[in-house]
């Protein structure tokens, strides 16, 4: 079953009303653009990047929260993650498993 998710609700993390999934598909690409400081940062040099830590701060606390309520995380898009939010991400993921979640690296990506 295809579902399609309202922008708002997916950029505010929101879920709709229904059957719960247990389920988060978390892509650090996604995570990249979220957290890098656009207006320091070159676009061409992503180990270079330059990270707004009040963005990432609120990117992570939000994931985490809504973390709280999910089985098994995907993520995809590894090469994304780089420099301080590589950090954060494994912190991230550390909490998580420790409640008892389980994370699946989708692999094969380039």
């Amino acid at each position: 079953m295809i579902s399609f998710v309202d922008r708002r609700e997916f950029l505010l993390f929101k879920r709709r009303k229904g059957p719960q999934s247990r389920h988060y598909v978390l892509s650090c690409e996604w995570l990249y653009s979220k957290c890098l400081d656009h207006r320091l940062s070159r676009p061409s040099s992503r180990e270079a990047a330059i990270f707004d830590e009040e963005a990432m701060r609120l990117v992570f606390d939000q994931l985490d929260d809504r973390l709280r309520e999910i089985e098994v995380v995907r993520v995809t898009n590894m090469e994304w993650l780089v420099g301080d939010i590589r950090l954060e991400f494994g912190s991230l993921m550390r909490a998580f498993r420790s409640r008892g979640g389980r994370v699946e690296i989708e692999k094969g990506q380039t």
